[in-house]
């Protein structure tokens, strides 16, 4: 079993503006038509890879994220987009 830890930002974190250009890029990239799904999931998971902590190298935190529930990601996304609150950012994956 892996664990997964996610380094969300808050409302003192420096980067706010950059982090909501980072969003609507990512989310502009994911509507295009001619973007095939498997190009869509890459995105979506080169987008949520900046936010894992732990594990460090980019493959583990790549294969964390795909263990990860769909609930980890779910609140994941959420908490990106400001639709819930905080919650403890510490996730354990599959």
């Amino acid at each position: 079993m892996t664990e997964i830890v996610f380094e969300l930002p808050d409302a003192k974190t420096p980067g706010f503006l950059r982090r909501s250009r980072e969003l609507a890029e990512y989310q502009d990239a994911v509507k295009q038509e001619n973007l095939s799904e498997l190009a869509k999931f890459e995105l979506m998971v080169k987008f949520l890879k900046r936010f894992v902590k732990e594990p460090a190298n980019e493959q583990e935190a790549y294969e964390a994220l795909m263990d990860a529930t769909q609930e980890q990601i779910n609140d994941l996304f959420a908490l990106l987009t400001g639709k819930i609150g905080a919650v403890d950012p510490t996730n354990a994956g599959s």
